[in-house]
C-alpha cells in the first residue's frame, strides 16, 4: 500500500506543478518606459484591479534616482486600494522643481509630469479629482512645485523632505541649495507670492503633507518653517496646532481650513533621523497613504472631492494636453484634449464600444479591465494603445477572441506582475514562459515566478501558445483531467503486478 501510495504520489507532483503554473498571480505590474509622450520618462503601474474611482499617485526619485528607485514604495497599497501610479526619470542628477513663468509650460520637468498625468487620465478611468504626488529630496522639492503651481490638477501631496517652492534655481541639478539656511528675505509670503504669479488660482488648494528628519544634514529641516508658512498662506489655513503622531518620536503640526479640516501637516522627525527617509519604511508609506487619503474609494485628503476634478473651472489644466473644460469624452469615446497633447482622435481612438484602457490587464476572452470592456475580437484603429497589463501598445492590431495581440504588436507585454520589455519582443509571464513575439501569445505550461516587488519575472518550465479563448479555470480542469488520467492508469498498472 505504501509503495502504491508512492508511484501514485510521484505522478501527482508533475501535474501539480501545472496546474498551479495554469494559475495567474494577481498583482499589479510597473511597465517601464511608458507610452506618456512627454519631455520626460516614466513608468507606469497598473494595479490588478482599479478601484471605483482610482485616484493616481506620482511617485517622484530623490537625486541620483530613477523612475525604478521608487517601484516598491506604495505598490502594496496601490495593488489593495486599486490606485495607479506614474514614475517619472530625471533622466538627469536631479529634477528642475524651479517655479517662474515657464513651469506651466509642457518642456518643463514640472510639465512634462503633468503631461503624464493627463496621459492616465485619458486612457484609463482614472479619477481627475484624486492625482497625488509623493516624493523625496528633489522629488519632495518637486511635489511641492506640483502643489504650488499645478493645483488645478493635483488634490494633494506629500514631501518626504522638500524645499518652498520656489527656491530650486532654475536649470539647477546638483541641488545647490542643500546645506544652505534661509536668510531673512526667505519668507512663506515670499514663496506663496511667487506660486500665485506663475499662476492664479482661485479654487481649493491642494493638501500638504511633510516630512523631515531631526539630523538631516542638508539642512532640509531649517527650512520647513518656510515651507509651512508658503502653504498656509497658499491655503488660507489656521495656525499650526500639535497633534498626536502615528510614528514614535516624530513631532507633528496640523493646519486646518475654515472648516476645520486638516489641509497641511509638518512631520519633525527626532534628532538622529537624517535626509534618507527610505530608512523610516513602511511605516512612512502608510502614514502617507492615509493622510492624502488614498486608502479611500472617493474622496481626497479626508474629505470628498467634487466630480469634475479640484479645478474651480471643472478640473480643466490649461497646459500640456490637459483634457478640454470637464475634461469629457467625445461621442465615441474619443478624447478631446488640448494643443501639446496626446489625441485620442481617428487614428487612435477605439472603435465604438471598444473602450481601451492603457495598463489595464486584458482578460482572457478579450475584454479589457479599467476603462470599459471592448467586444469579443473588437478591433483597435492603427495607433490604438492596447490595454494590456504592462501598459503595451500596438499598431493596426485587433482584439482576437482569447486575448492574443496580432500580429505587428510593438513593445507588446501580456504580463501579469512583471515588466514590459523593449522594443519588438515582449515576455508573456503568465501561466509560464514563451515569448508574445510578433503574435502576442501566451505561454501556457511552465510557472512563472515573481522574484522582486518591481514585478521582474522569473520564467520556469515549458513553452507553448494558448489556445484562443482558454482561460485559467479550463487550464486547472485540464490539469485535474491529466491528473485523473494517470492515476487510473498508476492503478491499472499496479493491480496487473499485484
Amino acid at each position: 500500500m505504501s509503495i502504491r501510495f508512492r508511484h501514485n504520489a510521484s505522478a501527482f507532483l508533475p501535474l501539480a506543478t501545472i496546474m498551479l503554473a495554469a494559475t495567474p498571480a494577481l498583482a499589479g505590474s510597473w511597465a517601464n518606459t511608458a507610452p506618456f509622450g512627454a519631455a520626460l520618462k516614466g513608468d507606469l503601474y497598473t494595479p490588478s484591479k482599479p478601484g471605483t474611482s482610482p485616484a493616481i499617485l506620482v511617485v517622484i526619485h530623490m537625486c541620483s534616482g530613477h523612475s525604478s528607485t521608487v517601484h516598491g514604495w506604495f505598490d502594496s497599497a496601490a495593488e489593495a486600494n486599486g490606485f495607479y501610479q506614474i514614475a517619472p526619470d530625471a533622466g538627469k542628477n536631479c529634477f528642475d522643481a524651479s517655479v517662474s513663468s515657464n513651469t506651466r509650460n509642457a518642456t518643463s520637468d514640472p510639465g512634462a509630469i503633468v503631461t503624464m498625468v493627463n496621459y492616465v487620465l485619458a486612457h484609463t478611468t482614472a479619477d481627475k479629482s484624486r492625482v497625488f504626488a509623493a516624493g523625496m529630496s528633489s522629488g519632495g522639492c518637486m511635489t511641492n512645485t506640483l502643489l504650488a503651481v499645478y493645483p488645478d490638477v493635483f488634490a494633494g501631496g506629500s514631501a518626504m523632505p522638500g524645499f518652498p517652492a520656489g527656491l530650486w534655481p532654475a536649470g539647477d541639478t546638483t541641488c545647490t541649495k542643500c546645506n544652505s539656511t534661509p536668510g531673512t528675505g526667505d519668507t512663506g509670503q515670499k514663496y506663496a507670492s511667487m506660486a500665485t504669479s506663475a499662476f492664479a488660482f482661485s479654487g481649493t488648494r491642494p493638501c500638504s503633507e511633510q516630512w523631515v528628519g531631526g539630523g538631516d544634514q542638508y539642512n532640509f529641516n531649517g527650512w520647513l518653517p518656510v515651507v509651512a508658512s508658503q502653504f498656509e498662506i497658499l491655503g488660507n489655513l489656521g495656525s499650526g496646532v500639535s497633534a498626536a503622531s502615528g510614528i514614535s518620536g516624530w513631532a507633528r503640526t496640523v493646519y486646518k481650513d475654515t472648516a476645520g479640516n486638516v489641509r497641511l501637516e509638518t512631520n519633525l522627525g527626532p534628532s538622529s533621523q537624517k535626509h534618507d527617509l527610505e530608512t523610516v519604511g513602511a511605516s512612512l508609506y502608510s502614514a502617507v497613504v492615509t493622510f492624502l487619503g488614498l486608502d479611500k474609494p472617493t474622496g481626497a485628503c479626508g474629505i470628498s472631492t467634487a466630480a469634475g476634478g479640484a479645478s474651480s473651472t471643472g478640473g480643466a489644466s490649461s497646459v500640456a494636453g490637459a483634457p478640454s473644460t470637464g475634461g469629457t469624452k467625445a461621442t465615441g469615446g474619443v478624447s478631446s484634449v488640448g494643443a501639446g497633447g496626446t489625441s485620442a482622435a481617428a487614428g487612435g481612438a477605439p472603435v465604438a464600444g471598444g473602450a481601451s484602457a492603457t495598463g489595464g490587464a486584458s482578460a482572457v476572452g478579450g475584454t479589457k479591465a479599467a476603462g470599459g470592456a471592448s467586444a469579443t475580437g473588437g478591433t483597435k484603429a492603427a495607433g490604438g494603445a492596447v490595454g494590456d497589463t504592462g501598459g503595451a501598445s500596438s499598431k493596426s492590431s485587433s482584439a482576437v477572441t482569447g486575448g492574443n495581440s496580432a500580429s505587428n504588436t510593438t513593445t507588446a507585454s501580456a504580463q501579469t506582475g512583471g515588466n514590459s520589455t523593449a522594443a519588438t519582443t515582449a515576455q508573456a509571464t503568465t501561466g509560464g514562459s514563451g515569448n508574445a513575439g510578433e503574435g502576442g501569445n501566451e505561454a501556457l505550461g511552465g510557472a512563472s515566478v515573481i522574484t522582486s516587488s518591481s514585478g521582474s519575472s522569473t520564467d520556469q518550465g515549458g513553452c507553448g501558445c494558448r489556445v484562443a479563448g482558454n482561460n485559467h479555470k479550463s487550464g486547472t480542469l485540464w490539469g485535474f483531467g491529466l491528473l485523473g488520467a494517470a492515476l487510473a492508469a498508476r492503478r491499472r498498472r499496479q493491480s496487473k503486478v499485484s
